[in-house]
């Protein structure tokens, strides 16, 4: 079937059919046009109707632009006269009996109530009468606070669950101005998605138990990267105070994870607040420098013959990639990668809990052994669970990472490291698809970025971390 051609504000688009309004002034045009009901991972379902627009000059009878289907020939405007008295009439009416505690509300400063009453807004209001009261700390679980005042009754928490999760734990109870979001006869929501609900609730009616009450978001640093927690490598924005992570919440990538998250590894952010960590190198327990504790590794690791690398999966492909180098280098023969599991689900959540372990395998580490008789020394890179019997087999233990842990007294060199969240560059997901990575915390001073260790040790001449990004991305081709 062949494309259709409209016109949208006074400009031609050609869109596939089955197209709504919506999605072509979206994608086509850039042109934003508001709603609430509507997400685009969840589909239509055209109850707040502020979405409005005008269809060949009626007037009188404006359509939902969520759920029209584009036609030939169609002239649309989204900001005629019409529309913008009708959504400033939608405005009125979502915010009558709407409480005014925004300066209260978790949601303030990202919440699209607030944007669009500035945006659409009449300005003032002709209600005069009393507001309707509804409760205002409902436990819909442990994650999770219902505020009923706030509600605009959009539903897609109540979508969420039934289109893409086929259950419904909480739906619509009552009628007309006593409507309101409810639990289900088997109580609190016990879903492992169940806090995605929190996102995509327009208003702060739904807020995470989590993080409510912490900051206000316009305090708050944002990065946007990837989460660490698995190796499906769900996009994520990763929001921080004064040096210290306050959530994870999910980022859309129609590749990847789309808008969701599971919910451990949302609440996985709390791991990397260290309360102690490795800020200098050490030989034999006696802090030194940088310099001289590679001079000792050097001397440690000699020729390689019996050494062996062993790295987490967690590093990023351009830290495994110098190390590389330099394990080759000085003639490392065994590189190999640690693991960690947790329970995978059908939908996001993978096996694998670290999200780099396919970029590690392209550069030709392998699944550590449980044992490896004749290993003479054993270089450790990140925070990685080593099988004892290596270690009962090493004359010495280099150690790299965040923190020293348990083997850090049995260490021979110890050297700073970043986690996860402090680092910049690739991983590589189970589906192949590599992702950049931003910091979303600073380790301060004292706390070299893990492969400049592996580059100084190398004598590698990579000027900056695009410099290695690009050799790495070779190898990884």
């Amino acid at each position: 079937m062949s494309n259709l051609k409209l016109t949208i504000d006074g400009q031609e688009v050609e869109v596939a059919p089955g197209t709504t309004i919506l999605e072509a002034a979206r994608d086509e045009l850039g042109i934003e046009i508001p709603h609430y009901c509507y997400h685009r991972d969840i589909g239509t379902d055209g109850n707040c109707r502020i979405c409005l627009v005008e269809v060949n000059g009626n007037t009188h009878k404006l359509a939902i632009s969520c759920q029209m289907p584009c036609g030939n020939g169609m002239n649309v405007e989204t900001h005629s006269d019409a529309v913008v008295k009708a959504r400033k009439g939608v405005m009125e009416f979502l915010l009558i009996n709407h409480p005014l505690d925004c300066t209260i509300c978790d949601q303030a400063g990202e919440c699209p109530l607030q944007e669009y009453s500035y945006e659409y807004g009449s300005g003032d209001s002709r209600f005069v009468e009393g507001k309707r009261h509804k409760v205002k700390k409902t436990p819909f679980s442990d994650d999770i606070m219902f505020d009923g005042e706030r509600c605009i009754l959009c539903q897609r928490c109540t979508r969420f669950f039934e289109v893409l999760r086929d259950s419904r734990p909480i739906g619509v109870e009552n009628m007309g101005g006593k409507s309101t979001i409810t639990l289900g006869p088997n109580g609190p929501i016990d879903d492992p998605y169940s806090m995605n609900i929190v996102d995509i609730c327009p208003v702060g009616a739904l807020t995470s138990r989590d993080f409510r009450f912490k900051q206000r978001v316009w305090f708050m640093d944002f990065a946007e990267t990837v989460c660490p927690g698995c190796s499906k490598g769900c996009n994520i924005t990763a929001g921080a105070y004064q040096g210290k992570l306050l959530r994870f919440v999910p980022r859309r990538n129609e590749d990847v994870n789309k808008s969701w998250m599971c919910d451990d590894g949302r609440l996985s952010y709390k791991q990397y607040n260290l309360t102690e960590r490795a800020r200098a190198a050490k030989v034999a327990g006696s802090e030194t420098s940088i310099q001289e504790a590679l001079e000792k590794v050097a001397e440690l690791v000699g020729t390689g013959d019996g050494v062996a690398v062993l790295a987490s999966t967690r590093n990023t492909s351009e830290e495994l990639f110098a190390l590389r180098q330099w394990a080759r280098q000085v003639g490392i023969t065994h590189l190999w990668h640690g693991s960690a599991t947790w329970e995978a689900d059908e939908w996001l959540k993978q096996a694998d809990a670290t999200p780099n372990t396919a970029g590690a395998a392209a550069l030709g580490f392998t699944p550590v052994p449980t044992e490896a008789p004749g290993l003479s020394g054993l270089v450790v890179a990140g925070g990685v669970v080593v099988p004892p019997a290596l270690l009962a087999d090493a004359d010495f233990v280099v150690l790299q990472g965040p923190q020293p842990g348990p083997l850090g007294e049995a260490a021979m060199v110890l050297l700073p490291g970043r986690t996860a969240v402090e680092k910049k560059g690739t991983w590589r997901n189970s589906a192949g698809l590599d992702q950049r990575v931003l910091p979303a915390l600073d380790p301060g001073d004292g706390v070299p970025e893990d492969w400049t260790l592996w580059r100084d040790l190398a004598g590698a001449e990579w000027p900056s971390l695009k410099a290695l990004t690009r050799d790495t991305n070779a190898a990884l081709a």
